[in-house]
C-alpha cells in the first residue's frame, strides 16, 4: 500500500441550473480531482471543491497546496497510515481545508479497497440510507414554486430554500412553496449570513406557521452573539453553518449555547477524519449534525454519503451537490431512491472515474 504517485485534474463543471444565494451567484463549480496510486496499482480518488467566501480558499490555493506541499510529502508513505497522512495534511494545509479533504478521502478510498469494505461499513454503519434535501436558489416566488414542484415530482421529500437578500420576499417565497408542496414535504431555509438580528427575527415570525424544520446561519458567521440572540427568541431551530468550520468551532457553539444544530461539510472541516472529530464534539454537546456540501463531483459527495450513513451523530443530510453538475467525471458511490441516498456496497468510495 505504498503511495507511488498522485495526480491532479482541474475540472470546472457547468451547472444545469445557475442560482443565487445571499452572498453570491453561481453558474459553474470549480473542482479539483485527486488520483492516488499505490505501487501495487490500487487507485484512490479524492475531490476538492473550495468555497472562497467561507474558508478563504480558492481553487488556485487548493492546487498549489496539493502540488507543492501535501503530495510531495506523502509519496512513498504507506496509505494504511491514515493518522500519519492526516497529520501531514493538517500541518501543511491548515488554511486550505478542501485540499486536506481531497487527500483524506482518497486515502480512505484506498484503505476501504484494501480491506474490501465500503466506507460506511468501515466507519460504523448507523443506517442504510439517509434523506437529502434539494436546494432552491433565491428567485421570484413563481420560479421557486416551479422548481419545487419539479423536485417533488422527481421524488424528493425535503427542500432547502435559500434566503437572505430580502426577508419580506423570502417570507413570500417560503409561504408560496409550502402552499404548493403541502405538509408532507419537509422545508428548510438557509440564509447564508444575509440577515441582521432584526431582519432574522422578522423573517422567523413571518414563517413560523410554515412548518420549517430549521434555519441555517441567518446572521454573519463572525458575530456569534447575533446567532445566539436570534436562536434564543426563535420559534424555529437555528443551525450554524459558516460559523462551524472546525471541531473547535463546534465546541465553542455547543459550550456557549450559540446554536441548536450544526452543518458540517468535508470541504469546511478538512475531510473525513476531521468531520468525524467535529461530529463527536457535536454529539458531546448535544448538537444534532447535518452533513452538507458545496457544488461537488460525485467523488466527494459519495464520501459524505458514506459518512452520513455511518455516524449516529449525523441526523440530517443536504448532499445534493452533484445532481446539478453537467458532465461529472464520476459515477457510482451511491444511489438516489425517492429522495434517499444509499451508499454503494463496493469497497472504498465505490466510485468509477473517467478522466
Amino acid at each position: 500500500m505504498i503511495i507511488a504517485k498522485a495526480e491532479l485534474f482541474p475540472a470546472t463543471f457547468k451547472l444545469k441550473h445557475p442560482y443565487t444565494i445571499a452572498y453570491d451567484s453561481f453558474a459553474t463549480a470549480p473542482n479539483l480531482i485527486v488520483r492516488i496510486e499505490t505501487k501495487s496499482g490500487l487507485v484512490g480518488w479524492g475531490n476538492a471543491a473550495p468555497d472562497p467566501q467561507v474558508t478563504g480558499e480558492t481553487i488556485a490555493m487548493t492546487n498549489a497546496v496539493l502540488a507543492e506541499e501535501i503530495i510531495p510529502a506523502i509519496i512513498g508513505r504507506d496509505a494504511r497510515a491514515l493518522a500519519e497522512i492526516y497529520e501531514i495534511g493538517r500541518q501543511k494545509a491548515l488554511p486550505a481545508p478542501a485540499a486536506r479533504a481531497a487527500i483524506d478521502m482518497a486515502v480512505y478510498d484506498l484503505f476501504g479497497q484494501h480491506v474490501k469494505l465500503p466506507l460506511h461499513q468501515l466507519f460504523g454503519f448507523a443506517r442504510p440510507q439517509i434523506l437529502t434535501s434539494m436546494t432552491l436558489g433565491i428567485a421570484a416566488p413563481e420560479e421557486s414554486v416551479r422548481h419545487a414542484r419539479e423536485f417533488v415530482q422527481a421524488g424528493f421529500r425535503s427542500l432547502k430554500i435559500k434566503a437572505g437578500l430580502d426577508w419580506r420576499e423570502d417570507v413570500e417565497r417560503v409561504k408560496a412553496i409550502r402552499q404548493m408542496v403541502g405538509n408532507e414535504i419537509s422545508l428548510r431555509v438557509d440564509a447564508n449570513q444575509g440577515y441582521t438580528v432584526q431582519q432574522a427575527r422578522a423573517f422567523l415570525r413571518g414563517v413560523q406557521d410554515c412548518r420549517i424544520e430549521f434555519v441555517e446561519q441567518p446572521t454573519p458567521a463572525k458575530d456569534l452573539q447575533a446567532l445566539k440572540s436570534v436562536g434564543e427568541s426563535s420559534p424555529i431551530p437555528i443551525m450554524a453553518d459558516e460559523a462551524a468550520l472546525t471541531a473547535e468551532d463546534v465546541f465553542n457553539l455547543a459550550a456557549n449555547g450559540m446554536a441548536a444544530m450544526v452543518n458540517l461539510k468535508l470541504m469546511k472541516t478538512g475531510g473525513i477524519t476531521s468531520t468525524m472529530q467535529a461530529t463527536a464534539v457535536a454529539a458531546t454537546g448535544k448538537l444534532p449534525v447535518m452533513l452538507g456540501c458545496n457544488d461537488e463531483s460525485r467523488i466527494s459527495i459519495a464520501a459524505a454519503v458514506h459518512l452520513a450513513c455511518a455516524l449516529t451523530g449525523v441526523q440530517y443530510a443536504d448532499l445534493d451537490g452533484a445532481f446539478d453538475i453537467v458532465d461529472d467525471v464520476a459515477t457510482g458511490g451511491f444511489e438516489l431512491r425517492a429522495g434517499y441516498l444509499i451508499p454503494t456496497e463496493k469497497p472504498g468510495l465505490g466510485v468509477e472515474v473517467k478522466i
